[in-house]
């Protein structure tokens, strides 16, 4: 299934800002991508068809992480500012909240962050690879996504990416149930009370 993203100019968040809230001031810049995501309850991502690549080598469709409360968010390697922040926010999570959850970064960047590189970067964020899963895969699918979970971002001229400070929340069979848009402290515990929400209703 192929969701078409629509073109609209946005300020974004930039990973080489020195302030990642602050906006950029594209100029000139080419249009950028704001995605038509479904709201939650609405749409399960499972269904759709790519295949992604994760930081051990294995290929298999999204559908494979259902079963698991999956904690998500749209990253890239190379980025020194917001994504650390976010994977930081994202093991915040982790750590206040005990039960099965697995937690999921897909790729914005698929030209460089080939399975070595994600591999890389999961020792070097000493990441619990039983419970993260980064994922690379193809540059239609990443748009495909970022469409359904609602990550505007664009390639910017030195590189690096303006991109959305987007977590999350899907519950067990895929379901958007909860996005944390930014990565302050007070959003990061309503997003712990979403998960343990989940938690908590899988143990009735």
């Amino acid at each position: 299934m192929r969701l078409i993203p629509i073109l609209f100019a946005l300020l974004l968040a930039s990973c080489a800002e020195k302030e990642p809230h602050a906006p950029l001031d594209h100029g000139s810049m080419p249009m950028v991508l704001e995605s038509d995501a479904p709201s939650a309850g609405e749409y399960s991502i499972y269904q759709v068809e790519s295949t992604w690549t994760n930081q051990s080598g294995s290929e298999w469709p999204l559908s494979a992480l259902s079963g698991r409360i999956q904690v998500v968010a749209m990253t890239y390697t190379s980025c020194e500012m917001s994504c650390p922040r976010i994977v930081a926010a994202m093991k915040d999570i982790q750590r206040k909240t005990n039960g099965d959850i697995g937690f999921v970064l897909l790729s914005i960047d698929p030209e460089r962050d080939n399975v070595a590189t994600l591999a890389a970067y999961a020792t070097k964020m000493e990441l619990d690879e039983s419970r993260w899963n980064l994922l690379t895969g193809a540059a239609d699918d990443v748009l495909e996504m970022a469409a359904l979970l609602g990550v505007r971002y664009q390639k910017m001229p030195d590189g690096e990416f303006a991109h959305s400070n987007m977590i999350t929340i899907l519950d067990e069979t895929g379901v958007i149930v909860h996005q944390q848009n930014g990565i302050a402290t007070d959003l990061t515990a309503e997003s712990v009370a979403a998960v343990q929400q989940l938690l908590d209703a899988t143990e009735r």
